[in-house]
């Protein structure tokens, strides 16, 4: 009965762990991997017919354009109408990309546009 006990709170404690760790890295993303990129535009389009999901494609690159709770952010649509294949702009992306996994980071703001 004890090492019942024991290991279920042992895996109780791991999956506690874990939940924590998944929902403050989701709380914190933006400070954490908030930065600045230039990027040139070679593709937009839309995410079915879904409103406010928007893939952004650059050369190196395939940005998403969604609304976010956790990235405080509900201009997806706005932000969207203002891209235009071929400029270059100044923007600020949140999350981490890696080439290997499909998660994209989410552009949150158009720091500068073209003249």
């Amino acid at each position: 009965m004890g090492t019942f006990l024991y290991r279920s709170a042992v895996f109780l404690g791991i999956v506690l762990a874990i939940l924590v760790l998944i929902f403050g890295y989701l709380f914190f993303e933006p400070f954490l991997t908030k930065t600045e990129e230039v990027i040139t535009v070679i593709n937009v389009e839309r995410w079915g017919n879904e409103k406010g999901k928007y893939f952004i494609f650059t050369e190196d690159e395939v940005f998403i354009n969604v609304n976010d709770y956790y990235h405080n952010k509900h201009n997806a649509d706005e932000l969207f109408d203002l891209f235009q294949i071929g400029y270059t702009y100044r923007v600020t992306v949140v999350g981490v990309y890696m080439p290997s996994i499909p998660r994209f980071r989410n552009i949150t703001n158009i720091t500068h546009t073209p003249e």
